[in-house]
């Protein structure tokens, strides 16, 4: 129940991403996207007469979610080859359905991936090096975020190589509905608050007010909370660090706090206090500010085109002033499976869709709509990313499962935070023990 709850949730996630990323490069106007392409593929080499007589080859795509939109553009880039889609997600949910796709031989040269998808291709020894693709094409990586490196290596199995490049990952911030400022006479939220400042912001947006309760802060996704925190729970070596981590116990501490103030406490019929499909920002918009990401702004700006709703967005509140940054949740990455006859042209595919070319056009930022067009959208990439340093254990998914149920226990079974992370240790470390003896 615990695997299949959390795998549904990141399964989910990952589809919309991938669905938001992609669904709208083709509604710009495709004489935008061929300038794109057409340049893409002029600084590349690409588009000339010796192109046009490259062999016609078939590569299949393990692709979860829609891809008509990303296959018209590697159309345009790559002429040559003709892409079989499977909507197939590399993880553990997935395994029936990966384990027909391999007993068939219908073994994929790309493959989109989420954080602990390696470990699911380890197990079918389908782990194939990228570095020395990455040598033989000269990716320049010298311009690349910090983060976006640390994200590169934070979930391979093994230090041993390059197994997946990172593609569009998730940014976040705060949404807020200015209705419900005005309703209560209080100042906006600003970009670069603490999270001091916003949970003191939310105890003057909550009440009631014409019949309506309204709530002051809505905390949509644990594994937000998760990725504000110094370290990874389960380090590479499936060591659980609960325990001792001052990190933890503020950021349960905040969590508990938020849910203290009356009336802010979701009325979902489920001791959940991480309600991510409730969205009441802008569903029953009683929620004056959401911790939001951003490849859903295009739902919330949707709902307020509807009903006429007039909101902005912030930046996620920061822990410390000093060292600004936003939680690391998770990203697209794509990986070339070691079966493929096409590698060198697999390798080129995907140099495609990590460029700045693609990203880009595709990035999800104004999603073309004029809503958005006036909104704060830079808060969103105001700060880095929080990827810790090393890499993550694929138990790393059991611990930032447990830490949202340690949350709730917490918040609904009123356990004081130091046994609520004992007990969370304790569990983490059985259910791993459990899971690493049935491998």
């Amino acid at each position: 129940m615990i695997r299949k709850r959390l795998l549904l949730i990141l399964g989910l996630l990952l589809s919309m991403m991938l669905l938001v990323a992609c669904s709208d490069s083709s509604e710009k106007g495709s004489t935008n996207n061929t300038e794109n392409a057409s340049e893409y593929i002029s600084s590349n080499g690409g588009n000339n007469a010796e192109d046009e007589t490259k062999e016609e080859i078939t590569m299949r795509f393990w692709y979860p979610g829609e891809p008509e939109a990303v296959e018209k553009r590697l159309k345009e880039v790559f002429p040559h080859i003709t892409f079989e889609w499977e909507n197939i997600q590399v993880v553990n949910a997935y395994k029936e359905t990966i384990e027909e796709e391999i007993s068939k031989k219908k073994l994929p040269d790309i493959m989109v991936l989420t954080d602990y998808s390696l470990s699911v291709l380890k197990g079918y020894d389908m782990l194939f090096d990228l570095t020395p693709f990455i040598e033989k094409h000269e990716l320049d990586m010298s311009d690349w975020p910090e983060y976006r490196i640390k994200a590169m290596h934070a979930h391979k199995p093994d230090d041993n190589g390059i197994y997946s490049l990172p593609g569009q990952l998730t940014y976040h911030g705060l949404a807020y509905n200015k209705e419900v400022f005005d309703k209560f006479g209080v100042p906006y939220p600003t970009d670069d608050m603490t999270w001091e400042e916003v949970i003191d912001l939310a105890r003057k947006v909550t009440g009631e007010r014409d019949g309506v309760q309204y709530r002051g802060l809505d905390i949509a996704l644990d594994p937000q909370m998760v990725g504000m925190l110094d370290d990874w729970l389960v380090d590479a070596d499936d060591e659980v660090h609960f325990e001792n981590r001052e990190d933890v116990k503020r950021v349960l501490s905040l969590i508990e706090e938020v849910a203290s103030i009356s009336g802010n406490i979701p009325d979902n019929g489920k001791e959940d206090f991480f309600d991510p499909w409730s969205y009441g920002i802008y569903n029953e918009r009683n929620v004056a500010m959401a911790l939001h990401a951003r490849y859903i702004a295009k739902g919330l700006a949707e709902s307020a085109e509807e009903s006429d709703m007039d909101f902005d967005f912030v930046s996620w509140p920061l822990l410390d002033k000093d060292h600004p940054n936003q939680p690391y949740t998770d990203g697209t990455f794509y990986a070339i499976s070691p079966y493929s006859e096409y590698p060198d042209e697999a390798f080129k595919v995907i140099e495609y869709l990590i460029s700045d070319e693609w990203i880009k056009d595709s990035d999800p930022l104004d999603y073309n709509m004029e809503i958005l067009k006036d909104k704060n959208m830079e808060a969103f990439t105001r700060h880095p990313l929080n990827v810790p340093d090393g890499r993550a254990s694929e138990h790393q998914v059991t611990g930032r499962w447990l830490f949202g149920k340690t949350a709730n226990r917490i918040i609904y079974e009123g356990i004081d935070i130091n046994s609520a992370i004992r007990e969370a240790q304790e569990e983490a470390e059985t259910m791993i023990k459990e899971a690493k003896g049935s491998d």
